[in-house]
């Protein structure tokens, strides 16, 4: 009976031995906790990678905008506000249940605006092994970068230059200095590396200020002589008068002989030498045949020309359209010089004989400020350099724009062709030194359309004595010159020159968003948007990326 128990028991504990029924469910139960750590572990971990991802992108995207609003180099409340909003955007409260949410920016040397952003992850499993939380933090950083850039700013100063836009309280010159001043500012900002960042002005009215540019190039390229309408005293004639005197009652027409001094007023051309700005030049022009003494201020009178109609193409002997063209020995390659003193407008092409003291050019003339060829932007510039230029010197540069003249659009998109041009006359200085090619930029400004005179002293010279346009009136006139300017943009253009046309305190006009290049017209109507347009094109003209 004990043998058998025994059997029994050790039968039946064989068997339990050998019975792996209910095995996966003690495994499972041992296996739970490891199981829920590593299952918890990878969950939270991914809720982190993806909460740290998108923090990361936030904080991006915050000094992206940051930088984008940063206006003349300084980190203002309004761009940190900017940085400030575009992070918010894209990481709001709450996202993803995190807390604790921070993000901060600042500048960081001249051109990055550098940021760091941190938040709190609570964890969703992971608590139970003692893990409650992530703390999250990522840094970012954004600059604008330069490469090899040339800006030639054209800029109107003429006389209305002088008003007040409405919202404004300045006049519109004063608010031209400003933006200017910001854009230049924001450009210098950038991170130029290895290459380079040049700038240059050309202001403009009725002509520009070129002179002293060209005599320091190449003093031939001004003509010796300065054929200008002007007048010739002939001398003192006895001449018959005749007309109505005595009292109304009793009037009586009477001739008496007078003697009268006599002018022949007619195209002259006056001996200028190698004249330099602010040199002076004598001539028999004054009241009964005297001398008179006038200053070059520097300014120029196109080379020769050739009429074409206002829808006409401008044919190859009108040297004026050439943008390339390098002056020879001939003449009419030449600029000559812009000397109001000594110019009358005697009303008609053909010579005249007369008594009378006709049309000099007060008030009918204007040189605006001397143009500034490109010159490479720098931290500080040697004082008085001729090739180099920082922020203080365009500041000053640019405060001594003043507002005179007409309106002719022609001649600024001309020059500013010219100086920035990778051919013609300063193609030795328009090519970079590495070979690398250059990014090319005219910023074209006007406060005005088209506004021509005929009796004016201009580039061209005075249209109602020298007819070198072949106007007829001022509305013939202002269309031949727009047809002058639109050739002239496509002639820039075609070189690969990007053109950027504000127009400030007017709508933007079919003549000005044809000289543009695509998508580069803009419209302007106070300071404050004449700035923003230029920070626009700023930021165009470098690229914006992220430095971290």
């Amino acid at each position: 009976m004990r043998g058998t128990i025994i059997r029994r028991f050790r039968s039946g504990a064989g068997k339990l031995l050998r019975d792996q029924r209910g095995n996966a469910l003690m495994l499972t139960a041992a296996a739970v906790v490891p199981l829920v750590g590593i299952v918890g572990s990878a969950v939270d971990i991914g809720r982190a990678y993806m909460t740290q991802l998108r923090l990361q992108q936030a904080c991006d995207a915050g000094v992206l905008a940051g930088r984008r609003a940063m206006a003349g180099g300084t980190y203002t409340d309004a761009a940190e506000a900017e940085a400030n909003k575009m992070f918010n955007f894209n990481f709001p409260d709450g996202i993803y249940g995190s807390s604790g949410i921070s993000f901060a920016s600042e500048t960081s040397g001249k051109s990055n605006v550098v940021g760091v952003a941190s938040a709190t992850l609570p964890t969703a499993l992971m608590y139970i092994f003692g893990k409650d939380a992530f703390n999250l933090s990522v840094n970012c950083g954004a600059k604008l970068e330069i490469s090899n850039v040339d800006v030639m700013m054209v800029l109107d100063v003429t006389g209305s230059m002088a008003w007040t836009n409405d919202g404004d309280t300045d006049s519109k010159i004063v608010g031209l200095r400003a933006a200017a001043k910001s854009f230049f500012a924001t450009l210098a900002g950038a991170d130029i590396g290895d290459g380079q960042l040049r700038f240059g002005v050309v202001p403009y009215s009725a002509t520009v200020n070129v002179g002293e540019i060209l005599r320091k190039a190449d003093s031939s390229w001004l003509s010796q002589s300065a054929l200008l309408p002007s007048r010739t005293g002939i001398g003192w004639r006895d001449v018959e008068e005749c007309g109505w005197q005595g009292p109304k009652w009793n009037r009586q027409w009477v001739c008496e002989t007078k003697s009268r001094y006599f002018y022949r007023y007619e195209d002259r051309s006056f001996a200028v030498g190698s004249l330099a700005p602010g040199g002076q030049i004598t001539a028999n022009t004054g009241t009964n045949g005297g001398n008179v003494t006038a200053t070059w201020s520097g300014c120029i009178i196109e080379r020769k020309t050739t009429p074409f109609g206002p829808s006409e193409t401008a044919p190859d002997d009108a040297f004026d359209m050439d943008i390339d063209m390098v002056p020879t020995s001939d003449e009419a390659t030449k600029w000559q010089l812009y000397i109001p003193g000594l110019t009358y407008d005697r009303g008609q092409v053909a010579p005249l004989e007369t008594k009378s003291t006709l049309n000099d050019m007060n008030g009918r003339s204007a040189c605006p400020y001397k143009a500034m060829k490109l010159k490479k932007v720098v931290d500080s510039a040697a004082a008085g350099s001729e090739t180099e230029v920082d922020q203080a010197g365009f500041d000053s540069y640019i405060d001594k724009l003043q507002p005179t003249g007409q309106t002719y659009h022609d001649v600024g998109m001309a020059w500013g062709a010219r100086l920035i041009s990778p051919n013609g006359l300063f193609a030795s200085e328009n090519v970079d030194a590495s070979g690398r090619p250059i990014d090319r930029h005219i910023v074209f400004m006007t406060d005005g359309q088209m506004d021509t005179r005929l009796d004016y002293l201009s580039h061209q010279g005075v249209e109602a004595s020298m007819s070198r346009t072949g106007a007829t009136d001022k509305n013939d006139s202002d269309d031949r010159h727009n047809n002058r300017f639109l050739q002239l943009c496509e002639r820039a253009r075609e070189k690969g020159i990007t053109i950027w046309v504000v127009s400030f305190g007017i709508d933007s006009n079919a003549q000005l968003d044809s000289c543009a290049s695509s998508g580069a017209a803009f419209a302007a109507k106070n300071t404050a948007q004449l700035t923003e347009q230029f920070q626009s094109i700023a930021r165009q003209i470098s690229r914006l990326r992220l430095s971290k």
